[in-house]
């Protein structure tokens, strides 16, 4: 198998065309078919109908404790979610534009070893968050049905405004089934925004690292050019390189700052969801210490899933701004002041010290251009948590 960025936001895009959002991916293989069209705009009202229903039910249903409780924290979860899905619609082109940039940008360069690193990172994040989502769709679809069995209330995992809760007809227990599997179905397009955000922000990471090792192995080249050919041209050669990275370096940054103008509201959306949503869970954990093995099961993969989203963006975004740091050393020491001083337009020293410069100003992402997304972040929601 042949690991590299490319494959990696293929398979990404790829997952996210069989969710039913579009073709992500910068070539048109993935087509749009007008069957494919109608069934992205039918989905799409099948949620937004779902989610106004959930909303109607908090604000004004009339429901008992468990099921009022239920209606408020999906009111707070589904906008949140609907909002980041319609997002990623809406930067569909620039996101399109951007997975070529991404898979493009210093793809020479990139190395067996790290890009393997690189998609096994992602994979995993990205199955472990998928797992624990549906282990909790499915706690809360189980939970649903023993109360049914047991206490003889509705069937209820989404709470809507209608069916009424004392509706027990045929066609009230088709809709709350079929709304259970209609939020089984959505978690798709929406883990496919949750994921996309933080494909990238591993990426880019990676392709800091890529570039560090690079001005690493000019300077191993160069220490061994020396010795078997010409100066004059293993200074050539030395400079050549750099010139490379700088420019790679000089991309990253205008990436950097696309990523955060894509995504940046849809992961600033993602760090608030998860971050509200798990208190939220970890106070009715507080308030209901003997819960029964399947509610506790189903709260804890739940408060899992939704900590595991906020560390997956807050880890990768911390991760880009470390390794963005370590930069700066990278350049400084690749060899350039062995070059020999020429005229300025020529000179790659000035060059050079400027992109030490902007190596060194630390390349943070932020959450609604306020909250640093960092390790410290996470960390200390945690800890209030």
């Amino acid at each position: 198998m042949f690991y590299n960025t490319k494959n990696l936001l293929g398979d990404v895009c790829k997952y996210m065309y069989y969710a039913g959002t579009g073709n992500y991916w910068y070539k048109n293989i993935y087509h749009e078919t007008v069957p494919y069209k109608l069934y992205t705009v039918v989905s799409f009202s099948i949620y937004t109908t779902m989610i106004f229903l959930e909303n109607l039910a908090a604000l004004f249903g009339n429901f008992p404790e468990v099921e009022k409780n239920s209606a408020n924290m999906f009111f707070a979860i589904h906008n949140i979610v609907l909002t980041k899905m319609f997002l990623l619609l809406y930067h569909k082109k620039s996101i399109r534009k951007l997975n070529f940039e991404m898979a493009t940008v210093g793809e020479k360069l990139e190395e067996k070893y790290y890009m393997r690193r690189q998609e096994l990172k992602a994979k995993i994040g990205i199955m472990s968050y998928v797992i624990s989502v549906y282990l909790s769709l499915l706690a809360y679809g189980v939970a649903s049905a023993r109360r049914v069995l047991v206490d003889g209330v509705p069937f209820y995992t989404v709470v809507t405004y209608l069916p009424y809760y004392e509706d027990n007809s045929i066609i009230a227990s088709f809709f709350r089934v079929f709304f259970y599997i209609t939020w089984l179905y959505m978690m798709l397009p929406m883990m496919s925004a949750d994921c996309l955000p933080i494909t990238h922000l591993i990426t880019m990471s990676y392709k800091f690292i890529t570039l560090c090792h690079h001005y690493e192995h000019i300077r191993e080249e160069f220490d061994h050019d020396i010795l078997v050919m010409d100066k004059k041209m293993a200074i050539d050669k030395l400079k050549t390189g750099c010139l490379e990275g700088i420019l790679i370096h000089q991309k990253l940054l205008f990436l950097a700052d696309e990523i955060h103008r894509v995504f940046g509201i849809i992961m600033s959306l993602q760090v608030c969801e998860s971050s509200a949503v798990a208190v939220l869970l970890l106070l009715r954990l507080a308030l209901s210490p003997h819960m029964d093995l399947i509610n506790a099961f189903m709260t804890y993969t739940f408060v899992g899933s939704l900590f595991l989203l906020l560390a997956l963006n807050l880890w990768n975004a911390g991760e880009v701004t470390y390794q963005a740091s370590l930069l700066a050393n990278s350049i400084f020491y690749c060899g350039w002041h062995l070059s020999k001083l020429e005229n300025f337009r020529q000179d790659i020293r000035p060059l050079v010290l400027i992109s030490c410069a902007q190596a060194q100003k630390p390349l943070i992402l932020k959450a609604f251009g306020i909250q640093d997304l960092s390790y410290e972040t996470f960390v200390s929601v945690a800890a209030n948590a």
